[in-house]
């Protein structure tokens, strides 16, 4: 097996590369289809752990199959799929909040994955095998090892504390839902999960549904009335990029 020839700072390495380079894709489409800065992802450093699980676990089951191209496609579209479905379903049930939302695609599956975003995977295999790997091969070799053990402490470190801060910055969130009237409520949630892409007024029946997790009452009369006049207007582009 080809990733045994490295030590486990490389592998680390190689993982956090990936989670840094995940992360400048996602912004970047998100930037760009938003016409404004996104900061993508769960926490707030340039880095998704998706992306650095994703991308060795593509390695590791794609690389046996290298010669045979079609083979590395499909296997890790797969395994990437897999992975997005899971790890969403878990951040759903911890948080009771959606971090993608393929609402806005056709053939999607509970919008945690869909039909475009797995041949994407398809795709991102086959450019992570024949160009990507050869990079970070070389990379390994190349750069002092010193380095590569300053970087990977120093990115287990930021990470960690990242991750300490951003869960307990959503525990807050949910928290001061909870005290809130139900129109503020959705108006925060709104602001929070507009940046995930699809248009707001096709999330509301998922909204009603978080917020009466967290033992709210949401009238769905006159409330949803008041939800379009005052929040429609700020979705206008998303709603005509799904006409």
């Amino acid at each position: 097996m080809l990733m045994l020839r490295y030590d486990y700072t490389q592998i680390m390495f190689m993982f956090f590369v990936f989670c840094n380079y995940g992360w400048v894709q996602e912004s970047i489409i998100e930037s760009i289809y938003h016409r404004r800065p996104i900061n993508r992802g769960f926490l707030k450093g340039p880095y998704i752990p998706i992306y650095g699980i994703g991308g060795m676990t593509m390695l590791i089951v794609c690389l046996p199959f290298r010669e045979n191209g079609l083979a590395v496609y499909f296997v890790g579209l797969a395994a990437c799929t897999t992975i997005e479905y899971v790890t969403g379903w878990l951040m759903e049930s911890m948080f009771h909040k959606q971090f993608w939302d393929y609402s806005m695609l056709r053939f999607t599956y509970k919008n945690r994955i869909s039909l475009l975003s797995s041949l994407f995977w398809g795709l991102l295999s086959l450019f992570m095998v024949y160009i990507l790997y050869g990079i970070m091969d070389t990379l390994v070799t190349v750069l002092d090892a010193k380095f590569i053990l300053a970087y990977d402490l120093a990115m287990m470190i930021a990470m960690s504390v990242d991750t300490v801060i951003s869960i307990s910055g959503q525990i807050s969130f949910r928290e001061k839902l909870r005290k809130l009237p139900v129109e503020k409520a959705r108006q925060l949630m709104t602001e929070k999960f507009i940046q995930l892409g699809g248009a707001v007024a096709k999330r509301r029946e998922r909204f009603n549904i978080m917020l009466s997790k967290m033992k709210m009452n949401v009238d769905s009369t006159d409330e949803d009335e008041d939800f379009d006049e005052n929040y429609g207007k700020a979705n206008n582009e998303e709603d005509r990029s799904d006409a």
